[in-house]
């Protein structure tokens, strides 16, 4: 589910063609190599520029090799990402898929204890191997409950107690949407809302995994009084 690729022309301010459209004016843009020498802590570097108007521009990631800064694309959620601190590779770090979403998935856990605020029910705390095993199971792809797998997968992660759990699927990329639409799709859902505010519970753990515009959300909601059927 790791949806990573390669920087490639990332630029600040590159701007070749011509301007159109504009009333009794049509300003034609010229772009040429730059003439101009780069130095950086007085050192002198290759910078391939443009000189348009006057002005040299650059390539972002030109910048970051010459400077030693790492800077790069991120196609899930189509943002340019600069590392001050880390060299230039002009690639993502890799990340562990068990934390991929960690921003949306524990913006759902606040939204569904603000759910459990209104009807007097306890904050559940997150817990780790509740985390991974939502976040395993959301990785599967599907599109209703298996739930042996899930099971499996919560003791797996070293979670051995019981827990019930909510799945819902849906198409959408955007963070603030997928937080607010998967809680949307359980308030209004009669077993998904009991179970997400069932007050003996204590435990919580969500995973989000988005392939092809589509939205895998899971809840599991831990109770340390009861038993896992597949444990010892």
């Amino acid at each position: 589910m790791r949806r990573i690729k390669e920087v490639s022309l990332i630029a600040v301010g590159i701007l070749l063609g011509t301007v159109i459209g504009l009333p009794n004016a049509v300003a034609a843009l010229t772009a040429e190599a730059s003439t101009n020498h780069f130095f950086v802590d007085g050192a002198e570097v290759e910078l391939p520029a443009y000189l348009i108007g006057g002005n040299n521009y650059v390539m972002l990631r030109d910048v970051g090799r010459a400077v030693g800064f790492n800077v790069y694309w991120v196609d899930e959620d189509r943002t340019v990402q600069i590392e001050s601190d880390k060299p230039y590779t002009g690639v993502a770090p890799e990340v562990d898929e068990l934390d991929e979403n960690m921003a949306i998935r524990l913006e759902i856990v606040r939204l569904a204890n603000e759910e459990r605020k209104k009807v007097g029910a306890p904050v559940l705390a997150v817990n780790d191997a509740l985390m991974d095993a939502a976040q395993d199971c959301a990785g599967k792809g599907f599109t209703k409950h298996d739930a042996k797998y899930e099971c499996l997968t919560a003791l797996s992660y070293g979670y051995p107690h019981g827990f019930s759990a909510n799945l819902t699927v849906f198409n959408g990329t955007d963070a603030a949407y997928i937080s607010t639409h998967a809680i949307s799709n359980w308030v209004n859902s009669k077993g998904h809302y009991a179970t997400m505010i069932d007050p003996s519970c204590e435990d919580i753990g969500v995973g989000v995994v988005i392939e092809n515009g589509r939205v895998y959300c899971y809840m599991l909601v831990g109770d340390t009084s009861a038993y896992n059927p597949y444990g010892e």
